[in-house]
């Protein structure tokens, strides 16, 4: 599969990759705390930290994730952009990880100890949906190895990440990364039926009104009465 590399996404991966190199430097070397200050945790946001709804998503703890994550973006996202523009894939993009991250807030109920929030992987799983429902038969290659049509590859994905959630026994961090995945899959699924659905709706209002306006159109212009007559030097006929 060819990569198509656009500007907005060599920027997105820029960031990934810088935010990584950051990260890990002030935390892992100079002793900082830059995960704490931009990581998703209900404690933090509904303390003052709101920024960190957006933030989490540039963070990765690993850099398989990170990996992972940036050749998704770089072998399908391209794809997405080209038939959606730069403005409609952000706007999917980052409302799927942020939908993502309310998920994850409410998640916080369960009795369960959860670690904090990171990665892209909600954005990235929201791509793969739409990727899926929108090129259903582009081939891609299950665990690098497998040719798959993309609808297939997207059930398989979500079936293997629903059994993570349930069956995990990585412990709650595993139990995390296969919801937020599963969200993000779900969130994708929702707005792009919301979107179809509200193109379903203007396209039949503005049939209707165009409708309308012809009726309107034509019962004005049909004379019916000798006062209806045209006036001297109008048209005769009208279609």
């Amino acid at each position: 599969m060819p990569v198509r590399l656009s500007d907005t996404l060599k920027k997105l991966l820029l960031a990934y990759v810088a935010v990584f190199i950051v990260q890990h430097i002030i935390d892992q070397f100079m002793g900082g705390n830059f995960a704490g200050w931009f990581a998703l945790t209900p404690i933090d946001f509904f303390h003052g930290k709101i920024w960190t709804l957006f933030t989490y998503g540039f963070l990765h703890s690993d850099i398989m994730p990170l990996v992972l994550n940036c050749l998704v973006l770089a072998f399908i996202g391209g794809e997405l952009e080209a038939i959606w523009g730069k403005k409609k894939f952000l706007t999917y993009y980052f409302f799927c990880s942020i939908m993502v991250g309310v998920f994850y807030l409410f998640l916080q109920l369960l009795p369960v100890a959860l670690p904090p929030l990171m990665g892209a992987s909600g954005g990235v799983y929201g791509v793969l949906m739409a990727y899926g429902i929108l090129f259903p038969e582009r081939e891609l290659l299950f665990m690098m190895l497998f040719p798959m049509q993309a609808k297939q590859f997207v059930w398989v994905l979500a079936g293997i990440e629903f059994l993570q959630a349930v069956f995990s026994g990585g412990g709650s961090g595993t139990m995390v990364a296969a919801v937020a995945h599963l969200s993000g899959m779900g969130v994708g699924f929702l707005y792009l039926w919301a979107m179809a659905k509200g193109i379903r709706i203007r396209k039949g209002n503005a049939a209707k009104i165009g409708s309308t306006k012809r009726n309107a159109s034509h019962l004005r212009l049909v004379p019916g009465t000798e006062d209806d007559e045209p006036k001297r030097g109008g048209p005769k006929t009208w279609h």
